[in-house]
C-alpha cells in the first residue's frame, strides 16, 4: 500500500460539476500511458477468447478474423483484474483515485470497470441513460470517470450530456424494439434536448471526464475513419456499497487513505441473500 495525494476541483470545475452535473480534468494520464493501456485493449480484443466479459457490437459482422475481432466489441467488462497496469494505473491509480477521494473520501471500492470501443465506421450508439437508470441499486452518488485513450469528437462519437438533467429523478428506463440496453424515454429525451441543449465532450487522450450518475447521457454511432477508445471506472464508498441492491463483487483501491496497492485486488463481497441481479426492463409503450 502507498499515500496518496490530494485532488481539488477548480473554482470553475466546482460550479460545472454544481450546474451542469459533469466536470473535464485535462491529462489525468500522459500520452504515453493512455496509448499503453490502448495497446493492451487492442490485443486483448484481437486474442481468439479474449480472457475479459466482451459485449457484441451489433453492427458487428461477427466474424472470428483478427479484424473481425476488432470490430466486434462495444466493451470490454473488468480488464482491471487481469492487468496490473490498468489496475495500478486507472484502478487505482496515483493521479485517478485522489480525483475518486475528493467525492467519496478515504475508504473506496470500485464499483465498475469497463472499456468502451467505437471502432471506425463500425462503432454503434449508446443509447440516452442515466447510470443509475441502469444499475437500479438506489445508488446516486458515486464517482464515475471515462478517460480517453483516442481523440474523443463529435465525428467519432464523443459522449453527449444534457447539462443539468443530473438534477431529475432516477428514470424508469424502457426497452424499445431496437434497444441494446435499458434507455431513458424517447420522448423525454426529445423534450429534455429542446428545454436544455447538448453539450458536446471533446477529449484528447490521457483526458477524463467525471460526471453525476443522475446525468442523461449519450454517444453516437462512429462513422468516421478514427476510433473511438475509452476506460471507465466507477469508484463507490463501503458505506454506500453495504447498501446496494445488485453489486456484490467490489474490489478495495483505498482504506483510511491509504491505496490498495495489492495485485490481484482485493474484493470485497456483499448483498448476500439480496437478488442476484434486477428485473428485465419493461418494454417501452410506443
Amino acid at each position: 500500500m502507498g499515500t496518496m495525494g490530494t485532488w481539488e476541483p477548480t473554482p470553475e470545475q466546482k460550479a460545472q460539476y454544481a450546474e451542469q452535473g459533469y466536470l473535464i480534468v485535462r491529462g489525468v494520464l500522459s500520452h504515453d500511458t493512455a496509448m499503453e493501456i490502448r495497446g493492451i485493449i487492442k490485443d486483448t480484443i484481437l486474442r481468439p477468447e479474449p480472457g475479459v466479459k466482451a459485449d457484441p457490437d451489433p453492427m458487428d459482422p461477427m466474424g472470428d478474423t483478427p479484424a473481425a475481432r476488432a470490430a466486434r466489441f462495444r466493451k470490454l467488462s473488468g480488464l482491471g483484474l487481469h492487468s496490473p497496469l490498468v489496475w495500478y494505473t486507472v484502478y487505482a491509480g496515483e493521479t485517478t483515485l485522489p480525483i475518486a477521494r475528493y467525492f467519496l473520501g478515504d475508504d473506496i471500492l470500485v464499483k465498475y470497470m469497463s472499456c468502451f470501443l467505437k471502432p471506425a465506421r463500425t462503432g454503434s450508439a449508446t443509447p440516452w441513460h442515466q447510470d443509475n437508470g441502469l444499475w437500479r441499486d438506489g445508488e446516486t452518488e458515486p464517482c464515475n470517470m471515462w478517460i480517453a485513450l483516442d481523440p474523443a469528437t463529435r465525428a467519432n462519437g464523443c459522449l453527449q450530456f444534457i447539462p443539468g438533467s443530473h438534477r431529475t429523478e432516477i428514470i424508469p428506463h424502457v426497452l424499445y424494439p431496437d434497444s441494446i440496453h435499458g434507455e431513458l424515454p424517447r420522448e423525454l429525451v426529445r423534450e429534455m434536448i429542446a428545454r436544455y441543449g447538448v453539450h458536446y465532450i471533446e477529449l484528447d487522450p490521457g483526458d477524463a471526464v467525471v460526471w453525476h450518475s443522475s446525468l442523461w447521457h449519450y454517444s453516437p454511432p462512429n462513422t468516421s475513419d478514427q476510433s473511438r477508445i475509452a476506460i471507465a471506472a466507477v469508484w463507490t464508498s463501503k458505506a454506500v456499497a453495504d447498501r446496494s441492491c445488485y453489486f456484490r463483487r467490489l474490489y478495495w483501491a483505498m482504506k483510511d487513505g491509504v491505496r490498495c496497492a495489492a495485485f490481484p485486488p482485493e474484493e470485497y463481497i456483499v448483498g448476500e441473500g439480496r437478488p442476484a441481479s434486477p428485473p428485465p426492463f419493461p418494454r417501452a409503450s410506443a
